[in-house]
């Protein structure tokens, strides 16, 4: 390689590291992901139909948002907890209903949470109906009557739940 374009690369190098050192010194510690509930399962991306979806991190509490945002309040979890987050919903279409994810989500539906056949504490859907509750790592069941499911718990991370609260029947 002649020297000219040796010399060459070495000054583009020299001139652009400071810039690519400064850039790796801001990147963010963590990523906050998307996620939205499609009437069936939550998918990555936030939601495009103006519905609400929620933004994980791990070790921090999930945000329930409307619009994608990059400025929210961050709060980290307790040591040795994670987070049962998830949506109620009801089933309107799809599956054998015919047509594709349609569901109808239950704003203010109080969910009990359970440990080991004790009732640790009622949870509130939010307008919605989406819930988020922070718990010690475990094994818990949640919901309210027979829409009630076991989850299991992981220290810092977010287990997502769709709780289907029934479905409408169509003849």
């Amino acid at each position: 390689m002649p020297k000219a374009i040796m010399f060459l690369l070495v000054t583009i190098f020299c001139m652009s590291a400071p810039a690519l050192a400064s850039a790796a010194a801001n990147r963010p510690i963590g990523v906050w992901n998307y996620y939205h509930f499609d009437g069936s399962a939550f998918i990555p991306g936030p939601a495009v139909d103006g519905n609400a979806f929620i933004a994980l991190r791990e070790k921090f509490q999930p945000v329930v948002l409307t619009v994608p945002t990059a400025h929210f309040e961050e709060t980290a979890l307790p040591h040795g907890a994670g987070v049962i987050a998830g949506i109620c919903y009801l089933q309107i279409s799809g599956g054998k209903l015919g047509g594709g994810g349609g569901f109808k989500t239950f704003p203010h539906m109080p969910l009990t949470v359970f440990s080991e056949g004790k009732q640790l504490v009622t949870v509130q859907t939010d307008d919605n109906g989406y819930f988020v509750v922070v718990l010690p790592a475990g094994t818990y069941s949640v919901g309210t009557g027979a829409f009630t499911v076991e989850i299991a718990v992981k220290r810092g991370t977010t287990t997502l739940v769709p709780l289907r609260a029934g479905k409408r029947m169509v003849d």
